[in-house]
């Protein structure tokens, strides 16, 4: 059995909508530091911090006008032959239907996010809201709570809106045992996700794919990178324990996408 990290949540840093530092970003989620197993100072976090200061950030886009539409047949592939024969000229010269335009991606009006809802791994639980540390680090959920909470990073797009939203949370504890994302790894593709939002809406999002990453090749553009959609990443950490770093060599990264909503 794994020893358990004292501050293993995966730290995670998102854009909002508009451009922001990918290292900023990276550096909240590489940490995933044992806070109760490990000298004070997360070794992950700065190293993470030092290889995404270079990085560019990509700008998220803002509108679903960013998705193309689906192209409309153009006339001429309908082909004459198709009329029936008893069909008259006037009949089969009239112009077919214009065919219905696909539909945009599904989008919600921005509204923050209040609780976090997985039923396959028997998460439910409010949020609390992540911000950045006066170094520029992401801040992740304390590790003093033995009911710690699950964090969304308020420099990402609300639940529901267009680009990636960012929810993080711990793994486990030393002192207080397994944390609200230890199960993370188990989602499977299909999976529900349902992120209460304060506006009294529930945005419903389907697990697209799971990945475990090691914390040297995080997939920063994958994570927060442009959506032409709502997105979500729930993040922790994981993969094997390092006890001499007290600290998990990986990432876990759940990648969902918005399906539908209800009321709450």
């Amino acid at each position: 059995m794994r020893p358990p990290p004292r501050n293993p949540v995966g730290s995670r840093g998102t854009l909002a909508g508009r451009a922001l530092v990918v290292g900023l970003v990276l550096i909240g989620l590489a940490s995933c530091s044992t806070g109760g197993t490990e000298a004070s100072g997360d070794s992950s976090l700065a190293t993470a911090t030092t290889a995404a200061a270079s990085a560019s950030a990509p700008v998220i886009a803002s509108t679903p006008d960013s998705a193309s539409p689906a192209p409309s047949p153009s006339a001429a592939s309908v082909s004459p032959s198709s009329a029936a024969p008893t069909e008259s000229p006037a009949a089969a010269a009239a112009p077919a239907p214009a065919p219905t335009s696909a539909p945009g991606p599904l989008l919600l009006p921005a509204s923050p996010p209040v609780a976090v809802a997985v039923p396959a791994i028997g998460v439910n639980s409010s949020l609390i809201d992540l911000g950045r540390n006066a170094d520029g680090t992401i801040q992740v959920p304390s590790l003093d709570d033995p009911d710690s909470k699950p964090g969304w990073y308020t420099g990402s797009p609300t639940p529901g809106a267009i680009g990636p939203a960012i929810i993080l949370g711990h793994i486990d504890s030393r002192q207080f045992g397994p944390g609200v994302f230890y199960s993370l790894s188990e989602l499977q593709p299909g999976d529900g996700i349902d992120v209460t939002r304060a506006d009294g809406t529930v945005a419903q999002f389907s697990v697209d794919t799971v990945k475990t990453v090691p914390k040297s090749d995080f997939p920063t553009l994958e994570v927060y990178g442009n959506l032409d959609h709502p997105g979500l990443r729930l993040i922790t950490c994981g993969g094997e324990f390092d006890p001499d770093a007290r600290s998990y060599e990986s990432n876990i990264i759940v990648f969902a996408s918005l399906i539908g909503s209800r009321s709450a």
